[in-house]
């Protein structure tokens, strides 16, 4: 089966109030690449902005059998599938789910916490999370709801966090997968 580790990075934690700044996907053992929205093209308003992203980050991750996030069955599948709606278009298929974060949680660990900076660090795994703050995601908001025409490097920084969750998020599965017990349909 061919999988892949998906992560979105996004305005808001809230669907009906931010949007799709990118959507990262890294086939397993393969680099990682992001479908951003200065990539798939603006749709004017603050509203409709990623309406073009969202389809495309649905197209790219359903050429894959199934996916694996990192809490992507409480954040990215329903926030990806919201903004599809609100777009008219039809949401993901349903398709193989790994979600890891339930590896490192709900009765299979002890630890501290179940962030995924947290459990890596942990892990011992080589690659490391960026640091952000909600100050550097306001000002990609800004530049992407100004079509870059002031710059981009904020945006930029934010694709680059998302590269690196990729990255970070592929480890930490090799590391928790012999606890994955079933792989649902989602």
């Amino acid at each position: 089966m061919n999988f892949a580790i998906v992560d979105l990075e996004c305005t808001s934690l809230k669907s009906d109030q931010g949007f799709l700044l990118c959507g990262g996907v890294k086939p397993i053992g393969k680099k990682p690449y992001c479908v951003t929205l200065a990539d798939a093209g603006f749709v004017n308003g603050r509203r409709t902005i990623d309406g073009k992203l969202a389809i495309a980050i649905r197209d790219e991750v359903e050429s894959f059998d199934g996916i694996i996030t990192w809490n992507g069955i409480m954040f990215d599948v329903p926030f990806l599938n919201d903004r599809l709606l609100f777009h008219g278009a039809k949401p993901m298929r349903k398709m193989f789910h790994i979600d890891i974060m339930y590896q490192a949680r709900q009765g299979k660990s002890r630890m501290t916490s179940s962030r995924l900076d947290w459990v890596a660090r942990k892990l011992h795994v080589t690659d490391k999370k960026t640091d952000l703050d909600i100050d550097l995601w306001k000002e990609a908001e800004a530049e992407a709801l100004a079509h870059f025409s002031n710059g981009r490097s904020n945006f930029d920084y934010i694709i680059e966090h998302c590269r690196k969750d990729l990255l970070v998020t592929e480890q930490v599965y090799e590391h928790l997968k012999p606890r994955v017990a079933m792989i649902q349909k989602r």
